[in-house]
């Protein structure tokens, strides 16, 4: 998957904002999609790379499994990885683990949140 195939994805999914929330210039290439105001992905750029949230048991075996896969840059590397789109990661799987990274933050959300946006 390409940049702008990756942020039509995230945006296509229910109630998912895009936000540029750095004034740095240094950090213009970062986009991040999240629902609720809480993060599923950070999108880098000019890396062609995304961290998503994923769930704990699945850190190591993902990163075991794909060489475009590896511990999240400057996130929790025991919740996010990072996954490198010019990679061997199919796009099937790349949309599977967006949507697994959504879903593990939508599911995560107060209740009243959760109704609050429809989830």
């Amino acid at each position: 998957m390409n940049i702008e195939e990756v942020r039509a994805y995230c945006l296509s999914l229910p109630k998912v904002e895009e936000n540029s929330p750095w004034t740095d210039p240094r950090y213009c290439n970062l986009i991040t999609y999240s629902v609720a105001e809480k993060w599923f992905c950070l999108l880098n750029i000019d890396n062609k790379c995304c961290n998503i949230k994923c769930p704990p048991q699945q850190v190591l075996e993902l990163q075991d499994q794909y060489a475009g896969i590896r511990p999240a840059w400057h996130m929790n590397k025991k919740h996010w990885v990072t996954m490198h789109l010019d990679s061997d990661l199919p796009d099937e799987k790349i949309q599977e683990l967006l949507r697994q990274a959504y879903t593990l933050i939508a599911n995560s959300l107060p209740k009243s949140k959760r109704l609050a946006f429809g989830l």
